[in-house]
This record gives structure tokens, sequence and C-alpha cells, in this order.
């Protein structure tokens, strides 16, 4: 697949839409389509708007996909008017959601019997990484595949990292996510400590910024203050699902699943 595969993009939210952001401006013809046509406006006339998935599917290549979870996955592939009707065969859909390992390999089945090649690919790297190109994608798929996705992963992330089949991008994204609210733990419970010590919050947490003990969940806290702030963000939502997924997946009882989980608590105590 050339470089001038044409690209549609699903998925307007706090990271799909500054992925398609960034995908505007890098030139590649590109197809949006929203559930609601406003969040397109800050979109150059240029980038063509589609009525529906199935519609956006035969204008596109390359298809990539930043909804919620499975069941948003669901609705815009195979749902009414879903990519599933106008895609044709040998187009490649990349479904840069968080969704159990099974299901995406159920998904990749199904588009395989219509001639459609899909790639696990969920993202890190949040807002800021999403609107600079420079996520990581998590890729389960063919390899041979996953080269001729280059015209859509090469504007979208600065590592595109082949972990296997289909379903070992999304293992490998929720451990990661796991590593990640297990931290928000650990810094819940030394901002605790610092009250305890008579030391202000905010200025352990520069100091930790700035010293080996920095890390994005630190950076977190910095800026939100508290859990409260962070569980009325977009971290609850996704970040509970995610935890939730990964614990049905296993049978042993990890440190790093019971941190993750104790954090997930909290946020769900702080939205009380």
């Amino acid at each position: 697949m050339d470089q001038q595969a044409r690209i549609g993009f699903i998925g307007m939210g706090s990271i799909g839409k500054p992925m398609a952001l960034n995908l505007s401006r890098s030139g590649v013809p590109l197809t949006l389509w929203a559930r609601r046509p406003e969040v397109l406006e800050d979109f150059p006339v240029a980038v063509q708007r589609a009525d529906t998935p199935a519609a956006l599917g035969a204008q596109s290549d390359l298809v990539g996909i930043v909804v919620f979870d499975a069941d948003a996955v669901e609705e815009v592939f195979f749902g009414r008017d879903g990519l599933i009707e106008g895609l044709a065969p040998g187009s490649i859909v990349l479904v840069h959601s968080t969704v159990a390992p099974e299901f995406i390999i159920d998904v990749a089945a199904r588009a395989k019997g219509r001639g459609i090649e899909v790639i696990d690919a969920p993202v890190s790297g949040g807002p800021n990484g999403a609107e600079l190109g420079e996520l990581t994608i998590m890729a389960g798929c063919n390899a041979a595949v996953l080269e001729q996705a280059k015209p859509l992963t090469d504007v979208l992330a600065s590592a595109v990292i082949h972990l296997g089949d289909i379903g070992a991008g999304q293992k490998t994204k929720l451990m990661n996510n796991a590593v990640f609210t297990a931290q928000l733990a650990i810094v819940e419970s030394v901002v605790h400590l610092a009250a305890e010590l008579e030391i202000d919050p905010q200025a352990l947490m520069q100091a930790i910024s700035a010293s080996s003990g920095k890390s994005f969940a630190v950076d977190m806290f910095r800026g939100s203050g508290s859990v409260e702030a962070i569980a009325s963000g977009a971290a609850k939502p996704a970040l509970t699902k995610d935890v939730s997924i990964l614990r049905s997946l296993v049978e042993s009882n990890p440190l790093v699943l019971q941190a993750a989980e104790q954090f997930v608590k909290s946020m769900e105590t702080a939205s009380k």
C-alpha cells in the first residue's frame, strides 16, 4: 500500500480527535466520521466528512478506530451502516481502542471472512502524544499487514511495536495500564505520607518529578492535585474498564493488579 493510501478515521474523543487533527495536518487523503458532526468543525474543509461508517469505508484503504469500548467498536464496524458494508477486500482496519483480547480476535476473524485485515493496535501517549504524532502503537497482527499500514502509523506514532498475533497488542496495553494505575495508587499513598510527615504534597510532587521517582502518575497528581480531580476526568472510566478486563484474563493475583484495583476503589470512593 503506497503513501497515497486513502485514510479513514473514526473516534473524536480525548485521544482520537488529536490523532485525527494530526492526520489532517499531514496531507494524507483523509475522511472522517463522527456521531456528532459538530466535533468536526475544527478540521480543514479539505478533509472529507462521511455520513456513515459504511460511506467512510467506501472511501478508505486504511481505517483507524478510536472509540471507548467493545460495544462501540462492534457498532461502528458491524452495526447498521457499519464499516464492513463499505470496505473493499484488501482494506486494513486498525482498532486503537482498548478492548478484551478475545473480542479483537473475534472481530479480526469476522472481518477476514470479508477479505479485510484487522490490526490489534491500542495506543499509549495521551492527548499530547496524539497531537504530536508521538504515540506508541502496540500491534498484534501479521507483520506484513502492519508494514502495509505505515501510511497511517508513520503519522500517528513514534514507536510501533509488533508484539505478536491478534490479541497481543491488547494484552500489552492492559498490562501497561495496570502498571500506570498501580503507580497512581503508590503516589496516592505517598501524598498521605506527606501529610503525616508535614510536607506540602505539591512541593513533594515537584521534587519527585525532578528526581528518580518521576513518572507519568506523579505528573498526573501534580497537575490534578487529588484523587477526586483524577476521578472526575476521563481516567476513571478508562482505567476501571481496563483493570477489570485484565483481571478477567488472569488466574493469579499479581501485586500490580492488587495495587491497580486499590486505586480504582479510591476513584470510586472519591466519586461518591
